[in-house]
């Protein structure tokens, strides 16, 4: 879903990170307001007015959106699931929570908090209105709190749809969950609901679009399309973990990898390796003990006519900068240490000796077989 975020503060022992999208819908909101919005329910102020309103009501929201998926994130501390960090993206934000909760009661509080933090923040704007307005605060003041009171509405009726992965979706899940006492029912069932709403807005956009209405169209195809992409993912992100939960990467592992001597040239590397395994990727050992991983890459960075003159270990990513793990590291946690880095082999090692590797194909070829037989055995 996300680019890798920029970490720019930690709350609460809470990491907080700004994806790349939200720097243009931050733009793009700050130029709607200050060139849309306020001249048209505030008329006559100057344009630098409007742009410092504009620029005050996208930060506002900006604020608003963080202190909701606060919410979610302290009830997830309280109940002891790891936070990853808080992303805010091009529809809003995400409080990416490791763990799925343990009970259906935690779920439902986990999700019902940001929308009881964005009750709140719509009651405190609109108060601050009214009480600007009584007491004759500049307009350019009561029209910021106003949209804030009126955006956080929006946010709050649109959250709580049942419509996994929407707040309103979790708390469907965790009644269902605590209906039925069974999570996975209650999963697929709350992220087909979400799939099946966000083509619903894909519909209604594509109407609104042929109507007239094209900016209104297009946003609406585009959250359509954004809400079935992320149930469809919460879908597979639960089927992923239930398929790893508990298992061991030394069940996926590649045993015996093909590894290459630090002292051969990139000429012969290529020639005996790259030619005849076709691998992008290899493991560079000395007497057994890994000391690093050459590559594609690796091999591109050097000039062809100087191949037959550099060694494999003058090129190689030192042992260092590996991601390592041992043969008892969960495989979900290997997963997740995949998905954050760079790299998506993970050197598999006692101490510097090397013991195996593993890929992410490793680990879905696998999840794939599992879950064809075990539907084929429900049948």
């Amino acid at each position: 879903m996300f680019s890798k975020p920029y970490n720019f503060m930690s709350f609460w022992g809470v990491k907080i990170g700004i994806d790349l999208s939200w720097i243009f819908i931050a733009i793009l909101l700050t130029w709607s307001l200050a060139a849309g919005y306020f001249p048209y329910y505030y008329p006559s102020l100057s344009s630098s007015t409007y742009l410092l309103m504009g620029l005050i009501g996208m930060l506002g929201l900006f604020g608003c959106i963080l202190l909701h998926e606060m919410g979610h994130a302290l009830v997830a501390k309280y109940y002891k699931l790891p936070i990853s960090q808080i992303i805010l993206f091009v529809f809003g934000g995400v409080a990416q929570i490791k763990q799925e909760p343990k009970s259906a009661r935690a779920e439902v509080l986990m999700a019902i908090a940001g929308p009881i933090v964005s009750v709140v923040l719509v009651l405190l704007m609109f108060y601050l209105t009214l009480l600007g307005v009584y007491v004759g605060w500049p307009v350019q003041v009561t029209g910021i709190t106003s949209y804030l009171a009126m955006i956080n509405t929006v946010i709050l009726v649109f959250n709580l749809l049942p419509a996994f992965p929407l707040d309103g979706g979790h708390i469907f899940r965790g009644l269902l969950w605590g209906w039925t006492q069974n999570f996975a029912w209650a999963t697929k069932i709350a992220t087909r609901v979400g799939s099946g709403f966000g083509f619903f807005l894909i519909f209604l956009g594509i109407f609104f679009f042929i109507a007239g209405n094209l900016i209104g169209g297009i946003w609406l195809a585009i959250l359509g399309l954004f809400l079935r992409g992320a149930a469809l993912a919460s879908q597979t992100q639960f089927y992923v973990g239930e398929a790893l939960h508990g298992e061991k990467v030394i069940k996926f592992m590649q045993q015996h990898p093909i590894a290459v001597s630090p002292n051969v040239t990139i000429k012969e590397f290529v020639e005996m390796y790259v030619y005849q395994s076709h691998h992008h990727i290899y493991p560079v050992t000395d007497a057994e003990n890994l000391v690093g991983y050459v590559g594609l890459n690796e091999v591109k960075s050097v000039p062809m006519d100087k191949w037959e003159t550099t060694s494999v270990r003058q090129v190689m990513v030192p042992f260092s900068k590996l991601q390592k793990v041992s043969t008892e590291t969960s495989a979900l946690d290997a997963l997740q240490l995949m998905q954050k880095g760079e790299a998506s082999t993970l050197f598999v090692v006692d101490g510097t000796r090397l013991l195996g590797i593993l890929t992410a194909q490793d680990l879905f070829k696998t999840i794939s077989l599992k879950l064809e037989l075990e539907s084929a055995a429900r049948r």
